[in-house]
């Protein structure tokens, strides 16, 4: 049988770190494969989260599709096996056989297989309108997500025109992370209006895994609405997630 699917990257750490950050919110996956290169659209578990992922073929120092298709496959075992890869290793995907074919080249060879599941596409994304998107510094993000994590399981995010906060309370205390418009760790703040959430903090943990990408993160946010975070390599990686609020009772 021909190969449907071929493709060759020497940044080993950047596919590491993309599956990574996936797997620790889906357990399983389907990726699609086209021309531009690989897709993942999936809901996680709880249907609170929802990771949208393109690894562009830009990415890849060869990439060969001679047939657009769907590779189901068990994230948590994909993740296990690249990060058996070395930073120097040269990684391919080949798929034949239905079955994934990973092959590690640096000093020497390794190679693994990982049979395919049978899994339908779980998700697409929601049409959702932000008022409010910022830019920050993915370790300003990272701060704010660890101070917050003393006091309590939840933190609202917090914007203006003026001021992007990240807030949390619990118990007599509180910690606050606030950032200025002007400051150099706040890149862009487009508000026209004063806007809040509250989100869990182990999902918001869970998905700044994605930071070691990304120098800096965007954020869209609303009014007691999901909010959606991306994580960009240009040309390389587009990493995404939607998040659905915690609505607090009154």
């Amino acid at each position: 049988m021909a190969k449907k699917f071929k493709a060759v990257i020497q940044d080993s750490e950047l596919l590491k770190d993309s599956i990574n950050a996936v797997s620790s919110l889906l357990n399983e996956g389907v990726f699609k494969v086209t021309k531009n290169g690989l897709e993942l659209v999936s809901m996680d578990s709880a249907n609170v989260a929802m990771v949208d992922m393109k690894l562009l073929s830009s990415a890849f120092t060869e990439f060969e599709v001679t047939e657009e298709v769907g590779i189901g496959v068990n994230i948590i075992e994909f993740t296990n096996i690249l990060k058996r890869a070395k930073a120097t290793d040269t990684i391919t995907l080949e798929l034949e056989d239905n079955m994934l074919h990973i092959r590690f080249a640096g000093g020497f060879s390794r190679a693994f297989n990982v049979p395919l599941l049978d899994l339908k596409h779980e998700a697409k994304n929601p049409k959702l309108e932000f008022p409010v998107d910022i830019q920050l510094k993915s370790t300003i993000l990272e701060d704010g997500i660890s101070d917050a994590e003393l006091i309590s399981d939840a933190v609202t995010l917090e914007a203006d025109p003026d001021n992007f906060t990240m807030r949390t309370e619990g118990d007599s205390r509180r910690a606050e992370l606030k950032l200025e418009k002007g400051n150099e760790s706040l890149v862009t703040l487009n508000a026209k209006d004063h806007v809040k959430s509250t989100f869990p903090l182990d999902y918001l943990r869970k998905m700044s895994k994605a930071a070691k990408l990304a120098d800096d993160v965007t954020i869209k946010l609303g009014n007691d609405y999901p909010m959606r975070m991306d994580f960009t390599v240009v040309d390389k990686v587009q990493l995404g997630f939607v998040l659905a609020p915690r609505i607090e009772s009154e």
